[in-house]
């Protein structure tokens, strides 16, 4: 459990919507986007679905995930990429055996279109896919969801899956979110209105300036 680790970093939602649980039901729910291998799906580049918290290799199941009042759930994702250098070179060898059995010195953009894609399905039908489990903890009685991730993309997968999957929706309770809360329920919403954000990463503009100057005063 992340919790348990001296360090560990999470997204959290809020869970909104009526729950409602029902067993067979929320595993009816599991199973329609249960991960499926790329194998499986003709011309996909990505994978995403709900894989067993004991067992990646195996789909989840309601009687392991459900931990009253918890739910644990492991998000897959599976994604294969063909590499620009590697399509472009196999493009070029069959685009030269292509001109030579047809006896033509150019093809039609049709020609070169359908060839590329077909080079394209068989690099990508060859290339091994990358995997990635995510963790997420889903406390249904309070209503609060921990995704142990802090990526943006992986955040709107997880948000799209699991509104898929649940009659529910995610809502990321960010410090923003959480302010103008606090500012609803103390009747303080003009104190956000003088509000102005404060940058705690410099810009590279200003990181290059800073260079600058600093070689400016090594060479004096």
């Amino acid at each position: 459990m992340h919790f348990l680790k001296r360090s560990c970093s999470f997204t959290r939602f809020r869970v909104t919507g009526k729950f409602a649980f029902a067993r067979e039901k929320y595993q009816e729910y599991l199973e329609k986007n249960a991960f499926r291998e790329l194998s499986e799906l003709k011309d996909a580049q990505e994978s995403i679905g709900w894989v067993s918290p004991d067992n990646f290799l195996k789909p989840a199941e309601i009687d392991e995930i459900m931990l009253e009042p918890y739910f644990q759930l492991v998000m897959r994702v599976d994604r294969r990429k063909v590499g620009k250098a590697l399509l472009s070179a196999h493009l070029a060898i069959e685009e030269k055996a292509a001109l030579q059995s047809s006896g033509k010195n150019k093809l039609s953009l049709n020609q070169k279109r359908e060839l590329r894609q077909s080079v394209h399905q068989f690099l990508l039908e060859k290339t091994s896919p990358s995997n990635a489990f995510y963790k997420a903890l889903w406390n249904f009685k309070s209503g609060i969801c921990y995704l142990f991730c802090t990526s943006r993309g992986v955040q709107n997968r997880f948000s799209k899956l699991f509104s898929e999957t649940f009659p529910l929706q995610l809502e990321a309770l960010t410090p923003w979110m959480l302010a103008v809360e606090w500012a609803q329920e103390n009747n303080a919403k003009n104190i956000l209105n003088n509000l102005t954000p404060t940058p705690f990463m410099k810009s590279k503009r200003i990181q290059r300036q800073g260079l600058e100057q600093q070689n400016v005063l090594d060479v004096e």
